[in-house]
């Protein structure tokens, strides 16, 4: 038998005799700083539709959103980029639900863009436009 048959073949041995429920607890370590943490997976975020435009002062776009009853400032609203073929476009984003009452209940809210527009080169910004406008058609 050659080197390589050798070494699988110990490998294979190895393995059957590891039970999968074992813990394994490297150096440093102990069982007992191991705890459960919890796993958060990241919601998924939709275009919040700004309702009657929009206002950009001083690096803070302010609007208005249906609300229907929710606490606007639970939809972690933020701001990105999107291109739509060659015209880059700032969508405002957030855990918007998808079946939101369009009563025409509004709430107002606030983005803050500086992180944004610091971390977006100057080309860009200057053919950057807002994408998810919506008029209040009441």
């Amino acid at each position: 038998m050659n080197k390589i048959n050798v070494i699988g073949l110990v490998a294979l041995l190895a393995t059957a005799t590891v039970s999968a429920n074992n813990v394994i607890v490297f150096p440093g370590t102990s069982d007992a700083s191991v705890t459960e943490a919890s796993i958060t997976f990241p919601q998924e975020k939709t275009p919040v539709p700004l309702v009657g435009g929009y206002q950009i002062e001083q690096g803070v776009l302010t609007s208005r959103t249906y609300n229907c009853g929710i606490n606007i400032s639970d939809l972690e609203i933020e701001a990105k980029l999107h291109w739509n073929g060659a015209t880059p476009q700032l969508v405002i984003v957030g855990a918007y639900p998808a079946t939101m009452c369009r009563a025409g209940f509004t709430g107002p809210f606030s983005v803050d863009l500086t992180e944004f527009i610091h971390n977006t080169p100057t080309y860009i910004l200057d053919q950057l436009e807002v994408a998810n406008v919506v008029n209040l058609g009441l």
